[in-house]
């Protein structure tokens, strides 16, 4: 298994994505033909990807798989992708039965628990069981930079409010929400890894700072 999250733009709606695509391909080793992306509309659809949904979205918005945010396959070297600007990119890999996913979870995915619907996908199709996975947290925006309305906590719940802002709103931390509905689902915290990166106050694509079409592009294959 190998992973990346990266730091260029990798979205194909920015200028550089496709020529950016090309490059971390072949630097990271894989085909380009056959990377995978999923359309991700914000919700909890997870997609199998069979032979024959090898390579789309690799170089085109057109043929990427539509309404889904979580992508898992058994197959090996087909890189699975997602896009993020401030939501999390979680990574899964099971090595007993050597199953791979990507998961895009912002915070409408965190709230109807994607990670939790990706891994019951995985039980489900490959017979994979959480104990035995090791996930990969991505860069995204921290619990001290993500300012949302009250509709937000609604959704999610108290467990995962850092703190307050000093207009008084609620501060979210999404990578804590994951990492916490991963350990509820029964992945063991040593075999998590989150990044300490924050796409907000560390210069990396922020949708809330930027407002471009930027996106890091976080991958996993066999």
């Amino acid at each position: 298994m190998r992973y990346f999250f990266s730091t260029e733009n990798l979205s194909l709606l920015a200028a550089d994505g496709e020529v950016n695509r090309k490059r971390i391909a072949e630097r990271e080793g894989f085909e380009i033909g056959r990377l995978t992306c999923a359309e991700q509309v914000h919700g909890n659809g997870v997609f199998v990807v069979k032979e024959e949904h090898i390579g789309r979205g690799a170089l085109d918005i057109e043929s990427r798989i539509p309404q889904c945010d979580a992508l898992v396959t058994d197959i090996k070297g087909v890189c699975l992708m997602i896009l993020t600007a401030d939501c999390v990119p979680v990574l899964l890999f099971d090595p007993k039965r050597v199953v791979v996913a990507a998961i895009h979870a912002g915070w409408k995915g965190t709230a109807q628990k994607i990670a939790k619907k990706t891994i019951e996908t995985m039980r489900d199709t490959y017979g994979c069981e959480a104990k035995d996975m090791e996930a990969y947290i991505g860069p995204a925006i921290c619990g001290s930079c993500f300012e949302v309305g009250e509709e937000v906590v609604d959704a999610i719940g108290m467990r995962y409010v850092s703190g307050r802002s000093k207009i008084g709103k609620p501060l979210l931390d999404l990578k804590f929400a994951n990492t916490m509905q991963l350990i509820d689902i029964g992945l063991e915290l040593e075999k998590i890894k989150v990044s300490g990166e924050c796409t907000y106050h560390d210069g990396l694509h922020s949708w809330r700072r930027e407002k471009s079409m930027n996106r890091i592009g976080s991958g996993i294959w066999l």
